[in-house]
């Protein structure tokens, strides 16, 4: 991390370069999960490097709408990852947190030397402490801890699309030690994607996203639940808005919220006092002005902070 910054906080880098290393045939890429996520890599990785040779693994019952794709040079049930991933130069793993688990340590004597394998977890500490311990030899496979912060309400292959990342944070958790060379044709790849490449430390990654992913995500849920069956057939653009993660897949969300739970309460319990403060206020027949006006200057310095990450080298 740079001197520059201050410890923990996130490194951007720009987007879309592709350099003389990947620009021709492409590296070998093997995406485990063809899901949201996984789908919308293979997409954005094969609209660069249209020659690209790109291995796609799932199980059975997922392939269909991927082979109709015209995606992927092969295709292979989880049951024979093996055979996908010998000659892979990258193995993403885009399945929910607990099979990245799992799989990250099922392909340690799959992979060969120079291999960089990596993953879309939600969740970053303990992917991160299990891939550095089982990938620490200095020839390789590594492994690069990741997480896109992009996504849609909607799941599975046919919500994918090849323009999801571009413009979105990817936060970059390295966990091997990875040569300084291989390590930046790796962020090449990524940014070939559109995505805005983070460094960031695991830790720090992890407490953030309680608050600017997950509580968003169960605020959308609870409006969801509380305007249920009352909106008289007028819901408008906010309503809709505020309410589009409502239709999230709780076997992407339970695994990551369960394991911040202590977080996400605390967060829950400090939305629970503003809103009190609001309910008070309006009992009380006191204008909302300044809580208003707090909410806009403070969403006025997040956006103005989002633009600046955006830009940053």
């Amino acid at each position: 991390m740079a001197n520059s910054r201050e410890k923990g906080q996130p490194r951007a880098r720009k987007t879309g370069r592709i350099t003389s290393r990947v620009a021709k045939e492409g590296p070998v890429v093997a995406v485990v999960g063809l899901g949201l996520i996984g789908g919308s890599l293979a997409m954005a990785l094969k609209s660069r490097w249209p020659r690209m040779n790109l291995i796609g693994v799932d199980v059975k019952g997922r392939l269909d709408q991927p082979r109709s794709a015209g995606l992927f040079s092969a295709l292979f049930e989880t049951r024979r990852i093996k055979e996908a991933v010998k000659d892979a130069d990258y193995v993403f793993l885009c399945a929910p947190h607990p099979a990245n688990l799992d799989l990250l340590l099922q392909l340690r004597s799959m992979l060969r030397s120079g291999c960089i394998l990596s993953d879309v977890s939600a969740l970053k500490r303990e992917i991160c402490q299990v891939g550095r311990k089982l990938y620490a030899d200095a020839q390789g496979p590594w492994f690069i801890g990741g997480h896109p912060l992009s996504g849609r309400e909607l799941s599975g292959f046919g919500a994918a699309s090849p323009e999801l990342f571009r413009g979105r944070a990817w936060a970059i958790c390295e966990a091997s030690k990875v040569p300084a060379a291989r390590f930046s044709e790796f962020k090449d790849v990524m940014e070939s994607t559109g995505a805005v490449l983070c460094e960031v430390d695991a830790r720090v990654h992890d407490e953030a996203m309680v608050t600017v992913s997950h509580l968003p995500q169960l605020v959308s849920t609870a409006l969801m639940l509380t305007v249920s069956g009352r909106d008289a057939g007028l819901a408008g653009t906010a309503l809709l808005d505020m309410t589009r993660l409502a239709t999230s897949s709780p076997a992407t969300w339970n695994p990551v919220l369960l394991a911040e739970r202590q977080r996400a309460v605390s967060e829950l319990q400090r939305l629970r006092a503003y809103l009190t403060e609001l309910e008070i206020a309006l009992a009380f027949n006191e204008p909302l002005t300044k809580w208003f006006e707090l909410a806009a200057k403070a969403r006025e310095s997040l956006v103005k902070a989002t633009v600046a990450t955006k830009k940053t080298l």
